[in-house]
């Protein structure tokens, strides 16, 4: 009887499963390249969109939005920072709204594996170090853009100098925990709904129910991270161009 109710909730979850396809010896998680080009697609829509309905006469919703947003993101970096650290805004606010697209994804019907939400991209630790690459190669190019190429080296044998070597594996790590941070928090919320859709069929009123509610979660978890994600990109260009960046 005990191993009876052992194989009821016995569950296969399958961890990193893609669909795959090699092409000259490398793998391409292609789900996860369809879904990022989708997000892409969905922030390039915004722009033509906002592009073709631009005015300063009559100023649509869509605009008016998207300025203040841009607008209050802006604001709240001068004040915190400096008229400097104004330049970051745009590129924060970029990725803000195509990690929040890309996480968004899963809500809607899909094909890839067997379950009934596409996968989100940023659930793909390859798709989050993408992302945070852009942020490492951006914030370094000002960082030497801001204080030159020898004061950038400079920086990393700052006293004491022993701590060089760490200075320079800090500075490695930082796309690698940005990127991390926002797989991990995206990858489990898909597990939780692959749990939810393992309850037995005498559970599905209930299994039902807990998916919708989990997947408004989830959205909310989604805001939260493509904020955090765009908040540290400020942050980390804050520290490439200040003097004691390092």
């Amino acid at each position: 009887m005990h191993s009876a109710g052992s194989a009821l909730l016995a569950v296969t979850i399958p961890v990193g499963d893609h669909v795959q396809r090699k092409i000259g010896g490398v793998a391409f998680n292609l789900d996860t390249i369809w879904t990022s080009l989708l997000a892409g697609a969905v922030v390039l829509a915004l722009g033509f969109y906002l592009r073709a309905k631009l005015s300063t006469a009559s100023p649509n919703r869509v605009q008016v939005l998207w300025e203040g947003l841009v607008g209050w993101v802006g604001d709240q970096v001068e004040a915190g920072m400096g008229p400097g650290y104004r330049r970051a805004v745009p590129l924060a606010v970029t990725l803000f709204v195509l990690i929040l697209a890309a996480n968004w994804i899963e809500v809607f019907p899909g094909f890839f594996h067997n379950t009934d939400y596409l996968p989100a991209p940023t659930a793909d630790v390859n798709m989050t170090y993408a992302l945070a690459a852009v942020v490492f190669v951006v914030t370094n190019v000002e960082s030497m853009r801001a204080r030159g190429l020898g004061g950038y080296v400079k920086g990393f044998f700052a006293r004491p100098r022993w701590l060089a070597p760490i200075r320079v594996i800090e500075e490695i790590m930082k796309p690698v925990t940005l990127a991390l941070r926002l797989f991990g928090n995206l990858f489990s919320g898909g597990i939780m709904i692959a749990l939810i859709l393992a309850f037995p069929i005498y559970f599905a009123p209930a299994t039902v129910f807990l998916s919708v509610v989990w997947k408004l979660f989830d959205m909310f978890i989604g805001v939260i991270q493509a904020f955090i994600f765009a908040l540290l990109t400020i942050l980390y260009y804050q520290f490439a161009v200040t003097e004691e960046a390092h």
